[in-house]
């Protein structure tokens, strides 16, 4: 895969939400066992993984690698349904490296996490909560603050104070700057590893 498009392309994609998780340093296979995935692994296009979906009750997890980071892409947002289970989920898939989590629902329910060996480091929600909580939310601060999710003294900026402001464009922004994960906008139009886990 080409690497191209960062992840801003994400938010306004033609996928309706989308779930992401990134680990640093492990294959993409060992990622989707860890996030929960089961049975055979497939090489599938994005039509062929809505054909399954549509035919049974699990969601198809589509993994490629860019750089240090292998990730995962689903549409529809997480298949955990609360804040909790996702951060479990992320801190589980962190053991021995670090992982990154965003996502946001067809109901525009967003979270970014940021979970280092099992630990959360940092976690907020872009549009209803960008105060950051973890374990050390004071490494993400001035990053924060450097895409406007935060003020200059630390004061979380909502999405109506700001025109034309985007907190979750600001957090994929924040999260390719930071991090140096990338997701090719390829992984639309090609077949990739993937796997099914559960609803």
């Amino acid at each position: 895969m080409v690497v191209s498009g960062g992840l801003q392309w994400l938010n306004g994609s033609a996928l309706e939400g989308h779930w992401l998780i990134a680990a640093r340093s492990i294959d993409p296979s060992e990622l989707l066992r860890r996030a929960g995935c089961v049975g055979e692994e497939m090489h599938l296009s994005r039509p062929e993984a809505e054909v399954i979906e549509l035919e049974s009750d699990v969601t198809i997890l589509r993994a490629g690698r860019a750089g240090d980071w292998s990730f995962f892409l689903a549409a529809y947002g997480a298949v955990v349904k609360r804040g909790a289970e996702i951060d479990s989920r992320v801190r589980e898939i962190s053991r021995g490296t670090e992982a990154v989590e965003l996502s946001q629902t067809t109901n525009f329910d967003t979270h970014f996490i940021f979970a280092v060996d099992g630990e959360t480091m940092c976690t907020f929600d872009p549009l209803t909560d960008p105060s950051p909580t973890g374990r050390e939310p004071e490494r993400l601060i001035p990053s924060m603050i450097r895409v406007g999710l935060l003020n200059a003294q630390g004061e979380p900026v909502y999405v109506d104070d700001v025109d034309e402001f985007n907190p979750v464009k600001a957090t994929y922004r924040m999260t390719e700057e930071d991090f140096g994960i990338h997701v090719p906008q390829e992984i639309l139009t090609t077949r990739a590893l993937s796997m099914a886990i559960p609803r």
